[in-house]
């Protein structure tokens, strides 16, 4: 088994925290969209009331990845440059490629993230990682062209949600 342990154990971890410092969705919102850091802290507010308060049947929580990208899109992101802001971007935690170096040769190791799966390229490019060993978010934004029209209207749509008061939930909120 390649030198690895025979056993059944395997070691599986996220990458945002445990690996890297970054919060690489907040980070491209902050950096291709004007104000998007307060865009992105709404928009996962949002995301918060939908699954945690409202309890919208068959709503999946963590859907703010999915919110941004139309907005990323239109203020210019392609899956090349999301790529190349990934990777100049990375801050990893002190120790965490040596750790997860010493890790992958006792057993089977993964990264299994929400992240955007450029930014998980990314991250294993600086570890020394395989891809192969990661899932992660799909994303190719490319693949839906915008037109003035569609561009516009969201920004539009930005400078609203944008002039929102902050949601603040109670602690003991149960229903809105």
């Amino acid at each position: 088994m390649n030198g690895k342990n025979s056993s059944d154990k395997v070691f599986i971890t996220d990458c945002e925290g445990p690996i890297s410092k970054n919060d690489n969705a907040f980070e491209l919102a902050n950096h291709f969209i004007p104000d998007g850091d307060k865009l992105f802290s709404i928009l996962s507010k949002f995301d918060d009331v939908l699954a945690e308060i409202i309890r919208k049947p068959d709503y999946k929580k963590g859907s703010t990845l999915k919110f941004i990208l139309p907005f990323l899109r239109a203020y210019g992101a392609t899956d090349e440059k999301i790529r190349k802001y990934s990777l100049k971007n990375v801050v990893l935690v002190p120790g965490a490629k040596q750790t997860l170096q010493f890790i992958k040769n006792i057993m089977p190791t993964f990264i299994v993230s929400t992240s955007y799966e450029p930014y998980i390229d990314a991250l294993c490019q600086h570890l020394c990682f395989s891809l192969k060993n990661t899932y992660s978010t799909k994303m190719s934004i490319d693949k839906y062209p915008l037109d003035q029209e569609e561009i516009n209207k969201l920004r539009n749509i930005r400078d609203e949600i944008k002039s929102f008061d902050r949601i603040r939930i109670p602690n003991d909120a149960r229903c809105l």
